[in-house]
């Protein structure tokens, strides 16, 4: 309903030029100088320069993912947008709006901004700062995948949701820090955990060397410390009972680590990759052990003290690891 009040307001009251298909108006869009000129799609969909908006039935606006972004180098994200005499508030970022946007270097996010969506910044690898308003209070998955310039970055106190994924491939992150007042997240010397840092969520990819976890933490989370290249030794606390997805994906420098006798469960692609590791045993708690967890480690000898019977090994667990051996 507020879509055709909308596209008659728009050619009521102003000389509008209706496209077939977002994407295919840029040159129309890019012609009108004023950013007050607007243009609409059949969807509803509405250009303001230089950003798309998607007005959802509450009234609000989602900035919305466009080709013309492609080669942009920086952007002001507006906290509202006027159409026809009416105020349309900014309150997301939609899915994956400024994905592949290489060039992009600088963003500025209004503070009406509450929603992050699923992989804004995509591969945005010229993007080395950012600055996430407080009023956000959830950050999609993949959000700042592949953003291989960003050095560091801020969570602000209201954030109550971060996504999976959200840094994967951020080569050259150093730190991740936690407003000291956010109530489910915290940070520890740029690492991101849970508030009482029972799961470690990330460590940044330029995490260096030795590396000593927290005596509480019980979980390491998903992709936790993929792409660490450089690390080559982890304590892992003795309270340890699982080892998530991807957690020491890629870790190449990794030479060693002890899986904590309370570790039920090594899931997917847990130390894929891991080609510097060569000796590891797997205790007689572990139960499953995820579909390519070692795979291609090539180095590596690996020891299960229990049986086949006991242990649940899905496919490609070991492919090419240089021995495995079951010891009951």
């Amino acid at each position: 309903m507020l879509k055709k009040l909308l596209v008659s307001l728009l050619s009521a009251m102003l000389c509008m030029t209706v496209v077939a298909e977002s994407g295919s108006n840029v040159e129309t869009g890019q012609n009108n100088p004023d950013n007050n000129s607007i243009t609409i799609d059949k969807n509803g969909d509405v250009f303001v320069s230089p950003l798309w908006f998607h007005i959802s039935d509450e009234g609000t606006a989602e900035v919305i993912w466009n080709r013309s972004y492609k080669n942009m180098e920086s952007v002001v994200i507006p906290s509202e947008i006027k159409i026809a005499g009416h105020v349309y508030p900014v309150t997301s970022i939609g899915y994956r709006a400024f994905d592949g946007c290489s060039s992009l270097t600088n963003v500025n996010i209004p503070s009406s901004v509450t929603n992050i969506r699923h992989g804004l910044f995509w591969n945005c690898s010229g993007l080395t700062h950012i600055e996430i308003p407080s009023s956000v209070t959830h950050i999609g998955n993949y959000a700042f995948y592949g953003c291989s310039g960003l050095t560091s970055i801020e969570i602000p106190s209201n954030v109550t949701s971060i996504g999976g994924k959200v840094f994967d491939c951020c080569s050259e992150l150093t730190s991740i820090n936690v407003a000291y007042d956010n109530s489910i997240y915290t940070s520890e010397d740029g690492v991101l955990y849970d508030k009482n840092k029972t799961e470690i969520i990330r460590t940044p990819e330029k995490k260096k060397e030795n590396f000593k976890l927290p005596s509480s933490v019980t979980s390491i989370g998903n992709s936790a410390f993929r792409g660490c290249r450089a690390l080559t030794n982890i304590d892992l606390p003795s309270g340890v009972t699982s080892i998530g997805q991807s957690a020491f994906m890629g870790c190449s420098g990794l030479t060693s680590i002890e899986i904590p006798s309370r570790v039920t469960d090594i899931y997917v692609y847990a130390f894929r990759g891991c080609s510097g590791l060569t000796h590891i045993v797997i205790p007689s708690s572990v139960t499953s052990i995820g579909y390519e967890a070692f795979y291609l480690c090539e180095n590596l000898d690996v020891v299960i003290n229990n049986s086949k019977e006991n242990v649940t090994v899905y496919e490609d667990a070991f492919y090419r690891c240089k021995s495995v051996k079951f010891l009951k």
